[in-house]
């Protein structure tokens, strides 16, 4: 049995659609993208160019069509952007049949920080218009990305600082070395030779670049007030070391997204300094109400456990936002501390079950008490030992702690009614024969939460947080493809981000509205 024919010769002429819309069927998906770009006000864009003189430059709503187009199609990096373009209709069709070369389009991406930001809200507000975007809800969460750093190009502060010294001298000597070899053959062979940068230099140059920029790095976290990094890494010296979702530790950023819990819609993006997300949710709520021009702040808020910090909880309730992220102020299980009258005793043979931590006194390690084992009373402002005596309030003190001003309230028992207390060894300090225990100044916030948080409907409210709330991390990554930034630094990586939660929200939309048609879209002449 012999092979089947070729079904065409590739030398025989054949009939190509007259029109480039032709080779796009109607219902594809490439039309509906452009038909809502084609609802967007490009003149942020557009005012940005000199149209005076020059051969005229490309539309910048093309080269933002096929960005985004492209990462809903997982086709990222500029050249294959380039060749996306020349061999696939839907891309040549997007483009207007435009050659974009890879450097238009990589430069594109990275010059237009403002105008994408813009672009950004617009899509949104598009959302917010058709009705797919109700507000109701928003749900608040970061998460993990590779930097676009090796995981072993790291240092330590004192290394860095050590080697930007070693750098500096080694520097100086190597340019004093390259003036006199210049001199010498200026000398022997004229001007022409004046002015050549030895390889050796440029390297050196190079690597104390790299070094400065990474102490300039560390100079920037003590001017915010916090705690140095173990280790800085060299190449994107502004990423951070931390445990990366795929396993392991390596650089990373930490991105954050607001979402409308009903549409899945992101309505702020950004990427945080460091990778304590916790401290920028305040910051979204606000960036949300000014983006819709909204009288007040978002009903209600969902968050995971790292958002329940005193300042948030304190915060949201400021802002009038019920937020709704899970607390848990006693970690032990069935802990007897957490009894009806506070005022009477453990019964001594609960003793062994009260929450205890291991301590070092005088270097050996010690059994003492937990704090979990005293309760907080907030309408007394006090505190209840296990054997039900008080300890008071006797001042308070301003921390600062990874950038923020702490106020810790600090309650200590009375040495007499400590004395003879059967738990006296594991509980009190040796020298004053006090027990002391501090904690932050909404610690009556955090329990008033915890108690919310306990409600059934608390939690019914919470578990419509874990889809829609995580769901652009996990498309992002998973869908779309991208586990690593590649660029290097936070307003280029923040950058980038905005460029991918732009196109997912474009697939969100487009997705809505096929699911639940509107009339057809009209594209205003540009």
């Amino acid at each position: 049995m012999g092979f089947a024919k070729r079904p065409l010769d590739r030398q025989q002429a054949i009939l190509f659609p007259e029109r480039l819309d032709e080779a796009i069927p109607r219902d594809h998906s490439v039309r509906l993208l452009d038909d809502l770009l084609g609802r967007i006000n490009w003149s942020p864009w557009t005012r940005r160019y000199k149209l005076q003189r020059g051969r005229p430059p490309i539309h910048p709503r093309i080269v933002a069509s096929v960005i985004l187009y492209g990462i809903l199609r997982r086709t990222h990096s500029s050249r294959d952007l380039e060749e996306a373009i020349t061999v696939r209709l839907d891309f040549r069709w997007l483009a207007h049949g435009t050659n974009l070369d890879h450097t238009t389009i990589c430069n594109f991406r990275v010059d237009n920080q403002e105008p994408l930001k813009d672009l950004f809200t617009q899509i949104v507000l598009i959302a917010r218009q058709m009705g797919h975007l109700p507000l109701a809800a928003l749900g608040f969460d970061g998460t993990r990305m590779r930097a676009n750093n090796r995981r072993t190009g790291t240092r330590t502060p004192e290394r860095l600082r050590q080697q930007q010294q070693e750098l500096a001298e080694l520097y100086d000597k190597a340019e004093e070395q390259a003036r006199q070899t210049d001199a010498q053959q200026t000398e022997m062979y004229g001007e022409r030779c004046r002015g050549r940068l030895p390889e050796s230099l440029r390297d050196i140059a190079a690597r104390k670049a790299k070094v400065d920029a990474a102490v300039a790095e560390l100079d920037e976290i003590k001017a915010r007030g916090l705690k140095e990094p173990a280790r800085l890494p060299i190449t994107d010296p502004q990423s951070r070391v931390a445990p990366n979702k795929e396993g392991g530790f390596a650089p990373n950023y930490t991105p954050t997204a607001t979402v409308d819990i009903d549409s899945g819609i992101v309505v702020d993006a950004d990427v945080v300094f460091g990778h304590h997300e916790d401290r920028d949710m305040l910051q979204s709520i606000d960036a949300v109400q000014e983006r819709f021009g909204l009288p007040a702040p978002i009903d209600e808020v969902l968050a995971d456990g790292l958002m329940s910090s005193g300042e948030n909880i304190v915060g949201c309730k400021e802002r009038g936002v019920n937020l709704f992220s899970p607390i848990s102020l006693n970690k032990a299980q069935d802990n007897p501390a957490i009894r009806e009258d506070l005022s009477q005793p453990v019964p001594n043979e609960e003793h062994d079950k009260l929450p205890t931590r291991t301590v070092r006194v005088g270097g050996k390690k010690v059994v003492k008490l937990d704090k979990e084992a005293f309760v907080f009373v907030p309408a007394e402002d006090l505190y209840r030992c296990p054997q039900g005596e008080v300890l008071s309030r006797t001042g308070q003190t301003t921390e600062t702690e990874n950038g923020r001003q702490v106020i810790r309230h600090h309650y200590q028992s009375d040495a007499p009614s400590c004395s003879g207390c059967l738990l006296l060894e594991q509980c009190v300090d040796a020298k004053t024969g006090r027990r002391k225990i501090r904690h932050t100044e909404h610690e009556a916030d955090r329990i008033e939460h915890a108690e919310k948080m306990a409600e059934e409907s608390s939690q019914e409210k919470y578990a419509r947080r874990r889809h829609p709330g995580e769901r652009p991390f996990a498309v992002i990554k998973q869908h779309l493809g991208i586990r690593q930034f590649s660029v290097r630094g936070r307003s280029k990586v923040r950058q980038q981000w905005h460029w991918l939660t732009t196109a997912l929200n474009l697939d969100l939309l487009m997705a809505l509205i096929q699911s639940n048609p509107d009339p057809p879209l009209a594209c205003p002449a540009s």
